[in-house]
């Protein structure tokens, strides 16, 4: 486990509501500068809504967001790529009519010619993206289009990765891909918060762990304790 340090999130009483349904309660959690964390919990118990909120694209009732030590609550979101903050979106959400090479761009938007260096890096550290540079994203498999989905988040250059479902409909063996991906992100120094449904990868590959049952935490602690905890075990994770 990463040795502990400031948060660089820190979400406090966080509230998000749709019309009547209020789909967080007062969720507060920390991420420190480094780690890798994990919101895990049952369909609907309001995962993505907190990584939407923290990301800008959805607007919180009540609570604050801080991101490197600053109030970014009522930000927009292109301003938090801006700073550092971006969000790998559930869906994968590549822009399919265009090549992968234009989505690459996309992603380095706000960084102007300096993104030419980091996707030149990307494709180095994904091959497949390489040899396909031309093609059009929507001609990609699910695993492909997520790999190309987390690469144009890296192109922003994040201090702080928001990943929201990233194995979601994929086969086992590309899953084992996206992980091992993602702890490669940590281990460069970019702090990573997931949401994954998949509860037992998500604990193993995490410093610290955080369950939501319908909007509202119900255990929280280090990814080891909770993977090893009965009642997280039987309520949460079922049998393996």
């Amino acid at each position: 486990m990463s040795s502990v340090s400031d948060p660089i999130l820190s979400v406090q009483g966080l509230c998000v509501s749709y019309g009547r349904v209020h789909a967080v309660r007062d969720v507060s959690f920390e991420a420190p500068e480094g780690s890798l964390i994990t919101l895990v919990g049952a369909n609907g118990a309001g995962k993505s809504s907190v990584l939407n909120a923290v990301a800008g694209l959805v607007k919180s009732r009540a609570g604050r967001v801080l991101f490197a030590g600053r109030d970014v609550t009522r930000w927009p979101a292109h301003r938090l790529v801006d700073a550092g903050l971006v969000q790998v979106p559930e869906g994968r959400e590549v822009l399919g009519t265009m090549s992968i090479e234009e989505n690459l761009q996309l992603g380095g938007w706000h960084r102007g010619d300096t993104a030419a260096t980091t996707i030149d890096e990307m494709y180095e550290r994904f091959p497949v993206l390489a040899e396909r540079r031309h093609l059009l994203a929507g001609a990609l498999s699910g695993g492909e289009q997520q790999m190309l989905a987390i690469a144009r988040a890296l192109v922003a250059k994040p201090r702080l990765l928001l990943m929201d479902e990233p194995s979601m409909g994929l086969a086992p063996r590309i899953v084992d891909d996206v992980f091992r991906v993602i702890e490669e992100i940590r281990a460069s120094g970019t702090t990573v918060v997931l949401v994954e449904q998949n509860a037992r990868r998500a604990l193993r590959a995490a410093d610290f762990g955080y369950v939501l049952e319908t909007g509202a935490l119900a255990h929280s602690g280090a990814a080891a304790d909770l993977l090893a905890d009965e009642r997280v075990i039987s309520a949460y994770l079922g049998i393996e």
